[in-house]
This record gives structure tokens, sequence and C-alpha cells, in this order.
């Protein structure tokens, strides 16, 4: 029996040249045979080539390619790097998402930073490229649930040091002079898409939006930074710095990481506690859950508190951390790895924030529920990853997640013939356990669903308040890991009386026309910072209404 044939290395190096023609003579024959499908079909009646149209020019703006204070290694007196320029993206087509800017829409073109025009363009691609990483993975139907659609933008609501979501309102985007530097927070991209954020996570789960809940409020915070994360990912610019930077490491502080950097400076002037060190928010982070009742109303952003703000740190470092495990799975740290695990990620927050009811611990159900979406979606390669970033982030014990094997799994399910049939994009099937969710996210602003009320006792006040609260019944059973005896209120009046409480303490209700009952810190003066106000209805009730969601966590 002879052995195998050996090829010496020239022999080798001679064939790999004759693979190579031979692909070559291939590619050159294909290009070929099109070119003469393509001259066919241009010649008419007479036999004649007929030219084709000439190509439009590519519309190109100025943009910051990143927050325009981001550094490495944070200074003094930071300076905004050159914008980039980049071809204007072309916004999503869905109607029931659409958005208008308001004011005059200047020319397309490179404009110079600080303009009102550079300002536009800038926010118009951060919008474009939010809508469009998650309109196609949204159920078909889901709009916004604002009072007036399209979604209204405001880029020069004021003065100050801010920017808002409202269902009245929209989006509003502020400005301030600080140190000699006007910080204007619809320039930076990273504040664009966390507002932008609130308004799709209020598209998809409108029962969030008036939730009495602790978790429930600084969830809604934590999915404006995740969404600006992932959203950046999407410029291949971007991306290659953020590997660059990270040596492939992702869970390192990054351009990623980092949340606002201008305007955690100018925030920082003058609150320097209030905010990060280098940054508004910063996902790259240590910090665990705890029972948000056993947290301090508030704290310096070194330490963590019940301010949704500084508590939304906690999932945003999980996310960041099962992001890095998700591309490790992927492959490794490449830009075209980190592009795809972008989307993967996406659509898991979406099925996650469809399937998981809204409870007391809200963060255990949203992690188990990303957890089996994992398992449902693909080959399930992810569920390891994202499981065991929220055991490490004690969002959930180790004996729940475990459990979670054998708990079921979420299968697709067809969108109703109602929203099928619109010619709105979207997906046309959605994860759910035994049936579609709720399907809240069809409803428009005159519509919108909301939890449960019920009458909650207020620490302050002289009545009690009807509050929405957290009572959707639990579908995994599931637990954040807890040091010492107190685990977190599972009770959803309770939590939401504690959570009353807090609010009133850090002066975030605006007492409206009840002002005369109120025992206690509810009224403050100066600008506005109130998120929620008290109503009075006509049977005599109080009764607890959201006013916004704002960027800034003031105090």
């Amino acid at each position: 029996m002879s052995g195998p044939t050996v090829v010496s290395p020239s022999h080798q190096a001679d064939l790999g040249r004759v693979i190579d023609a031979l692909d070559a003579a291939t590619r050159a024959l294909t290009e070929a045979t099109r070119v003469l499908t393509g001259i066919r079909a241009e010649m008419g009646s007479n036999g004649r080539v007929e030219a084709p149209p000439a190509p439009e020019p590519a519309a190109v703006i100025s943009t910051w390619e990143d927050d325009p204070f981001s550094e490495g290694v944070p200074t003094p007196t930071p300076t905004a790097p050159a914008p980039i320029e980049q071809a204007v993206t072309t916004p999503s087509t869905n109607a029931a998402l659409a958005w208008q800017i308001t004011g005059v829409r200047p020319e397309v073109g490179r404009h110079e930073p600080g303009t009102a025009e550079f300002r536009y363009w800038t926010a118009q691609e951060s919008i474009a490229g939010a809508v469009g990483h998650f309109v196609d993975l949204m159920p078909r139907g889901t709009r916004w649930s604002t009072v007036r659609s399209p979604l209204r933008v405001d880029l020069a609501a004021g003065d100050d040091l801010n920017a808002t979501y409202t269902r009245r309102f929209g989006l509003r985007f502020f400005h301030h002079d600080v140190a000699g530097t006007r910080i204007a927070t619809a320039e930076s991209p990273d504040i664009v898409r966390h507002e932008i954020g609130h308004a799709l996570l209020d598209a998809l789960r409108p029962e969030l939006f008036e939730a009495t809940s602790a978790e429930a409020d600084a969830f809604h915070e934590a999915f404006g930074d995740m969404t600006a994360m992932l959203v950046a990912l999407r410029l291949p610019s971007y991306r290659r710095r953020v590997l660059t930077e990270t040596g492939g490491s992702l869970r390192s502080n990054s351009r990623l990481s980092r949340m606002g950097e201008q305007l955690g400076w100018g925030i920082r002037r003058s609150h320097p506690d209030t905010v990060d060190g280098d940054c508004l928010r910063n996902a790259a982070n240590r910090f665990a859950y705890a029972p948000p009742e056993g947290l301090p109303a508030d704290a310096p952003m070194g330490e963590l508190s019940q301010q949704p703000h500084s508590f939304a740190r906690v999932f945003t470092g999980a996310f960041l951390d099962a992001l890095a495990a998700m591309v490790a799975v992927a492959g490794g740290p490449a830009e075209q790895t980190l592009d795809a695990v972008a989307r993967d990620m996406a659509q898991l927050l979406v099925d996650g924030v469809l399937t998981a009811p809204i409870t007391p611990t809200y963060y255990s159900q949203v992690a188990a529920a990303l957890v089996q979406a994992a398992a449902a979606r693909g080959d399930g390669r992810y569920q390891p990853a994202l499981r065991g970033a929220f055991v490490r982030r004690g969002i959930l014990a180790l004996a729940a997640a475990r459990d979670l094997d054998t708990a079921e799994v979420p299968t697709l399910q067809p969108v109703e013939a109602a929203a099928a049939a619109a010619p709105d994009e979207g997906a046309a099937r959605v994860l759910g356990y035994g049936a579609a969710p709720s399907d809240g996210y069809r409803a428009d602003g005159a519509a919108v669903p909301g939890l449960p009320t019920r009458s909650v006792d207020a620490e302050f006040l002289d009545r009690p308040v009807t509050c929405h609260v957290a009572a959707e019944p639990e579908r995994f059973h599931v637990a954040p890991r807890t040091v010492g005896p107190a685990g977190p209120t599972t009770d959803a009046v309770e939590s939401a009386r504690q959570y009353l409480a807090t609010l009133i303490q850090l002066g975030r209700i605006d007492p409206g026309p009840v002002a005369s009952m109120a025992r206690g810190p509810v009224t403050r003066s100066g600008r506005e910072r109130y998120t929620h106000r008290l109503e009075e209805s006509d049977d005599g009730r109080l009764e607890l209404r959201r006013v916004r969601f704002q960027c800034v966590p003031w105090v």
C-alpha cells in the first residue's frame, strides 16, 4: 500500500498560484456576464444602448462620532475633536414611529459645531440611527405613546443642563453656558440616543411609564443608556475606536461605557458629587444589586442609592458584562462581531421587555426574560453569557438562575392580524408564553394601558394617593441575591409606598393644587425638577401622575 502523496513547498506555491489564477478568471467571467446582461437590458428597440441616469450625489453632513467631550483620560478642560463627515441616514418609513424636529429644516451640508444647523443634523442622525436599530425588531404596529404623532423633538427648549422625555411634549433638549462653553444637549449623540430610548421603551411597554416602582423607574434610565451604547456601535469607525481603546476587553472603561461626558463635565463644575468623575454615568462599574428600599434616597455617585439614575447603573453594568461575554461567544473582539452582537442584544432587550412582568423586583424578571429569550433565539449560545452577567451583579440569585434551565422557554407567536395587515415596518412574530404578550405597544397616546391602581398611604400627605403599582403576576420564580436577612419588598403596595416616600424626600413631586396638604418636603424652589405631580380627581382622590423622564439626576 502506498503512503500519502507529499507535495513539496515549491509545488504548494505553484498550486496556490494556479488556484488564484482560476479564481481571478472566474471572477472576470462573472463580471463580463453581468456587464453583457446589463447592456442587453439597457438596449432599446432601435438596438442602441441608452445611457443610465447619473447617480445622485450622496448627502453628506458633519456630526460628532461620539459625545463631544469623550476622552480616554478625562482632563479638567477637554476640547471637542473635529467632527466627522458621513452620509445622511435614511429615516425609517414607519409612519407609526415617525418624528419631527421643530423649526426649519436646514440645508444638508457640513455645518460648523455650535450652530443650529449642526445641532439639527447631529440630532437627526442620532434619532434616525436609534429608530432604525430597533424598528425591525419591535412588533409590527408599535407606535409612540405620546399625545401627538409624529413624535415632537425640540432642540432648543430653553436654558438648562438637561434633556427630557414627556408624553405631552416629546423630546426636549436644553442648553447652558458653563465656564464659557455652550453645552447643548442636542449636540451629544449620547444624550439624544438616551432620550429617544425612553420614547422607544414607552412605545414598547407603556405600562412602565406610570409604574410606582423604584426598579421600573431605574430600568427606564438603564434602557436609555443601553440604547445609546447599542446605537453608537452602528458606526464602523466607532466600533474600531472601541476595540482599540479597550484592547478587546469591552468591560473596560471606554467611550462605549461612558455616557454624556460633556454634560457630566458641565454639572461637575457646580455639583461635583452628582455625576461620575469622567462622565454623566459609567456602565463600567462594580455596583451589585441591593434592595432599593434599603438604600439611601440619594448619595454621591460613588455610592449606590434609590435615585433612579444611580440605581440604573446596576443593570447597565450587567448589560455591559453580558455584551462583552456575548462578543467572546460570537467569535471574539472584531468589528463585524461587535456589529452583529449589538443587533442581537437589541433583539433580546425587545424580547425581555415584552415578556417580563412588571413586579416590585422588576430587575430579576427582566433578567430572567432575557435569559429565556436567548434560549429561544437561534441556537441559545448567548444564554450562559447573560445568566453569568446577571448572577455576578446579584440581579439573579444563583439558585434562581439554575432553575431557569427547567423553566418554560417562549416561542415565536404571530402578531395579531390587525397589526400584521398594517403597512408599518416591524416584526411579524414576537416571543410569547403560550400566547403573544400584551399588545400595549399598539396603543397610541390617547389609550395607553397602565398598571393596576391601588390606594397608597403617603408618608408626608394627609390623604392616601392612588398609584399605578407593579402588580402584574410573576412569570419567573426568580429573585435577586441579597446579603443579610432583609430581602427586597415583594408586596406591590408596600413597594409603591416606599417609592412614593422617596419621591417626596427627593423633591421630585409637584404638589399642584394640594400643596397646602403637605406635611413634609414636598415643594421646592428654583427651576422645576419634578418628575411627577399630584392631581385631584373630581371625587376628591389624589392621583400620582408622571410628568417626565429627565437625563440629569438633579437633587
